[in-house]
């Protein structure tokens, strides 16, 4: 199978050329390649992961679809006008989105919508803390995590150092708090991840994946 990627001069996209094997690797783009040459990458791919900005994530998309290449995305600050393009898009090739590719993250996630039901008349806030130079706030995992209540959640978003990624979620009632953390204690985690997930989507029909589904399928797998 070979692998493109898209968003190669960025902190995932180097992680992620250092961790495919050479014969599995077919090429990547940054925001300077010329089109033609994002096309030729694709035409030589069976699968695309990509980790750039919208712009570059909906030309690569775009792209894909019309020669019917699934792709993987790990992008953020995406506008609700690409997700509706990209929900079109995965009726003709499978598409993954993830904001975030680590699996305790997604665990995590799983925890937030079962307390959030436990603890009804809770106050609910997010620490979202990153490094100084994400330019997303909130960011994406922060907003996933907040879409697993129904409760309005505080979110506070700090941008610090070189953090690869801090979230906190508190549940906070009028005798008791409860806590939930999650550190990221290197990017590797995200490619790791997003090599995995494109790994398995490669297989799969048209349509628009979450990690949530890859883990439900990885899990069905082990049973």
């Amino acid at each position: 199978m070979k692998i493109g990627i898209i968003g190669i001069t960025g902190r995932i996209g180097k992680i992620l050329a250092a961790m495919i094997p050479n014969e599995e690797y077919s090429g990547g783009t940054c925001s300077k390649t010329p089109p033609q040459e994002l096309v030729k990458i694709i035409g030589r791919s069976n699968v695309l992961i990509d980790f750039s900005t919208p712009s570059s994530t909906m030309e690569a998309i775009t792209l894909a679809a019309e020669h019917k290449i699934p792709i993987v995305s790990g992008t953020t600050d995406l506008s609700e006008n690409d997700f509706r393009q990209i929900k079109k898009l995965s009726q003709i090739i499978p598409i993954l989105h993830a904001s975030n590719f680590s699996l305790g993250i997604q665990l995590m996630a799983i925890l937030v919508k079962k307390c959030s039901r436990l603890l009804s008349d809770f106050d609910f806030s997010i620490i979202d803390r990153h490094h100084r130079y994400k330019k997303d706030s909130p960011s994406g995992t922060a907003l996933f995590l907040a879409q697993q209540t129904s409760k309005k959640a505080q979110i506070v978003s700090l941008r610090e150092g070189n953090i690869f990624g801090e979230h906190i979620c508190d549940f906070v009632g009028e005798n008791e708090m409860l806590s939930l953390t999650h550190r990221v204690f290197n990017r590797e985690v995200f490619a790791y991840g997003a090599i995995k997930c494109a790994k398995w989507i490669v297989k799969k029909e048209p349509k628009l994946y979450s990690m949530q589904d890859y883990l439900e399928a990885a899990i069905h797998e082990q049973n």
